[in-house]
């Protein structure tokens, strides 16, 4: 929502109820004729006197205005999805309340893991000020409890081998989890608690027929998105899957990181192996690779996806941080999964 540190503080000073403009009112006084028509006040002189009065708006430094009310008042102020900035916006915010932050200003700055210190590459000087937080990941354990307490409530008998597979394909995501639950008792016409006995979930229940119908309404606008690529003049050379097939640059790298699991973090050199092993020929070079994946991460950014792709150039790596765009990529792009070699879009713009 925001474009600029400008109209991040012009926000900011709005939550705060802070005016935007100051009006000042100012009065002269000039010495006129007697035969002055216009309204006139005698002084104890008799001389005649031309009252005017003057209202000045000025507008007020959105910035100035809400570090100052936020230090005096020692509200906190927070960041969410920090990481959304541009980098320009977020090096000049952060040199914004570096100041305000040594007088005692308190910021905390929610952000993806992977891009827990932007705020000191935008300001090395906050180093000593600043403290990382990593809230962990929903483990297996976690994940389990929302099938285990939700089917409970509703007085249903889930297997374990069913649960196990619901946890093992969650991408760590409890809103996935959930989601599965729901599209189970949807399945089975499981609506409310049974007044007498209960409902049980059969143990042969098609979690993959599941998994498959649900995963092209996770990914799919994202994944032709990225799949499509950034617009081109010409036609992209199409090169030879082992698989059968062919696929552009963009295309193979995303079904290289399908390959991967796909996990939510990528090294450069696991991308290049798996590219390796997927392509018959025509192994793109290093440069190409880095382009593509700058591309993708441009292009999830642009499309207010900016963890779907994300290519950390400083640590050689890539990350999907988005859930529903792995969910989608195991389940509808990965070759262990699909029952043909895969379809990709058209990328002759």
């Amino acid at each position: 929502q925001v474009k600029d540190a400008v109209d991040f503080w012009k926000r900011v000073a709005y939550e705060l109820d802070l005016p935007s403009t100051i009006e000042s009112a100012s009065q002269t006084e000039t010495k006129v004729g007697i035969e002055g028509s216009i309204p006139l006040v005698m002084t104890a002189s008799g001389s005649q006197l031309l009252k005017r009065s003057k209202t000045e708006k000025r507008e007020v430094e959105s910035l100035a205005s809400a570090i100052t009310d936020m230090t005096q008042q020692k509200i906190m102020l927070v960041i969410d999805d920090f990481h959304y900035l541009a980098e320009e916006p977020r090096i000049e915010l952060m040199r914004n309340v570096k100041g305000a932050v040594f007088n005692g200003l308190k910021v905390i700055l929610l952000s993806v893991t992977h891009r827990v210190f932007d705020a000191i590459k935008a300001e090395s000087e906050l180093t000593g000020r600043f403290t990382a937080i990593s809230l962990p990941h929903w483990t297996v354990s976690d994940l389990s409890q929302i099938p285990v307490k939700g089917f409970q409530e509703l007085g249903v008998s889930c297997p374990a081998n069913i649960i196990d597979a619901l946890c093992a394909e969650a991408q760590e995501n409890p809103f996935l989890m959930q989601k599965f639950c729901w599209e189970i008792c949807f399945d089975l016409g499981i609506e409310k608690k049974k007044l007498i006995g209960s409902h049980a979930i059969p143990a042969d229940y098609n979690t993959t027929s599941m998994f498959r119908r649900l995963s092209l309404d996770a990914g799919l606008p994202i994944y032709q998105k990225l799949a499509a690529g950034p617009q081109s003049r010409k036609v992209r050379a199409k090169r030879p899957l082992r698989i059968g097939g062919v696929a552009d640059i963009y295309q193979a790298v995303l079904l290289a990181l399908a390959e991967s699991g796909p996990r939510a973090v990528i090294s450069y050199e696991e991308l290049r192996d798996l590219l390796t092993g997927l392509l018959a020929q025509q192994i793109p070079q290093k440069h190409e690779i880095t382009s593509a994946l700058k591309h993708l991460s441009r292009i999830s950014r642009a499309i207010g996806a900016e963890s779907a792709v994300d290519w950390d150039d400083d640590n050689r790596e890539i990350n999907l941080v988005d859930p529903y765009l792995r969910f989608y990529l195991r389940w509808q792009v990965r070759s262990a999964n699909t029952p043909a070699s895969p379809t990709f879009l058209s990328t002759q713009d």
